[in-house]
């Protein structure tokens, strides 16, 4: 039986809750501030990029996942909505950021160039409030994944976080 998740997939996972993090530290109006923005920003983009290899890497190597118990009907829909929540806001979170910054500037210059923002969306409000509470909704599902495998951990004491370890 296979305990543990391929070291690629272990790479992506740590290395996209890193970034995570330091998008959700570094948020703010990046106009406003320019250092911080320029973290988010790099964070957001190494979030999309890592959800692309994610999606690849899954599709290569997910036969060779480690294939945990499940402990019941109500377990298996929990975790399959916080999977399918958890997938879908990686992509969502940094493309609406993206949307949101191009909504209230023409330019931005990242590491000396400009973004090609989408000058459709320039003016409307309320886009970066939108990308704020996705963000916020991702960082809860994020803690109460967490709070599954620890809970997997020292309850169930079964190998599910020692998988991704």
């Amino acid at each position: 039986m296979i305990k543990k998740y391929p070291r690629t997939m272990m790479a992506i996972h740590w290395i996209t809750l890193i970034a995570v993090a330091t998008a959700y530290i570094t948020s703010g109006n990046p106009i406003k501030e320019p250092q911080l923005g320029t973290i988010h920003l790099l964070s957001g983009g190494t979030v999309f990029v890592l959800f692309c290899l994610r999606c690849i890497a899954f599709l290569a190597l997910h036969k060779d996942f480690p294939k945990n118990q499940i402990l019941g009907k109500f377990q298996h829909f929990a975790f399959k909505s916080v999977k399918v929540l958890l997938y879908a806001l990686l992509i969502i979170v940094p493309v609406s950021g993206f949307i949101a910054l191009s909504s209230i500037t023409q330019h931005y210059v990242f590491f000396g160039l400009n973004l090609p923002l989408i000058f459709s969306v320039y003016g409307i409000h309320g886009l970066g409030n939108i990308h704020q509470v996705l963000g916020n909704i991702f960082i809860y599902l994020v803690g109460l994944h967490a709070c599954a495998a620890l809970f997997h951990h020292f309850v169930v004491k079964d190998n599910v976080l020692k998988s991704m370890l």
